[in-house]
């Protein structure tokens, strides 16, 4: 059996589908092949998508790129590039993308509910491969950037605003209340390799943060480069 083959997933979906029936037309109507002007418009408005892979073994990761509005950049109907800046060095999607080629995007607009997804093949490129030079890139991004992905598109969509109504993900007051006062620290105490366990409580009268025994995202020689953010 496969990694991507789950007995128990095609049993749910069976039922669903016995119980629900089949997607209406309209629903089914609205899967593209390509991306038509109202997706267009959406991504050269979004400053911020989510990257979906999975490596060969069906492992998945889902990734956050941001910019300013447009900065994945819309080649043709069938094709997208998404510059690369430098991120936390775990390339984990880079990773995936050497097994398994394909990716799902999620691309947002502050303050709009409806969000547009994008389905498709990744295809790595780095500046030394000679199609750099003709991707829309201005002069400082070209010299800055490393690499970037070019997207083959095989499916794009228009997805409702129904999650972020039922969120209200876009609540202004929500928002503001937790600029003013966050819900939590912007990152955690510990992360990954870290010698203590993440949930383990420090000595009483520690006043230490807990240094980590290889470099992590946010970090210079295993210790945390400020302590701003992190629990007193």
């Amino acid at each position: 059996m496969s990694p991507y083959e789950i007995p128990a997933a095609d049993s749910v979906r069976g039922e669903l589908t016995e119980r629900w029936g089949s997607p209406l037309a309209r629903v089914q109507a609205k899967l593209s092949p390509v991306l038509h002007p109202w997706l267009c418009r959406f991504l050269s408005l979004s400053p911020y998508v989510v990257m979906a892979s999975a490596d060969g073994q069906g492992r998945c990761d889902a990734s956050p790129r941001g910019g300013t509005p447009g900065f994945v950049r819309v080649l043709d109907d069938r094709t997208l590039f998404i510059p690369e800046e430098s991120g936390n060095r775990l390339l984990q999607t880079l990773h995936n993308l050497q097994e398994n080629p394909g990716v799902g995007l999620l691309f947002l607009i502050p303050g709009m509910r409806e969000t547009a997804r994008v389905n498709g093949r990744a295809e790595p490129v780095s500046r030394n491969d000679p199609r750099w030079r003709d991707l829309p890139l201005d002069d400082e991004e070209r010299e800055r950037l490393l690499w970037g992905s070019l997207i083959h598109v095989e499916e794009a969509y228009y997805h409702c605003g129904r999650a972020s109504r039922f969120s209200d993900l876009w609540d202004v007051a929500r928002i503001n209340r937790n600029q003013a006062d966050p819900p939590l620290p912007k990152r955690p105490p510990t992360t990954a390799g870290t010698e203590q366990p993440v949930g383990r409580a420090q000595p009483a009268g520690t006043d230490q943060p807990v240094q980590h025994s290889r470099p992590a995202h946010g970090m210079a020689d295993g210790a945390p480069e400020s302590r701003e953010g992190l629990p007193q």
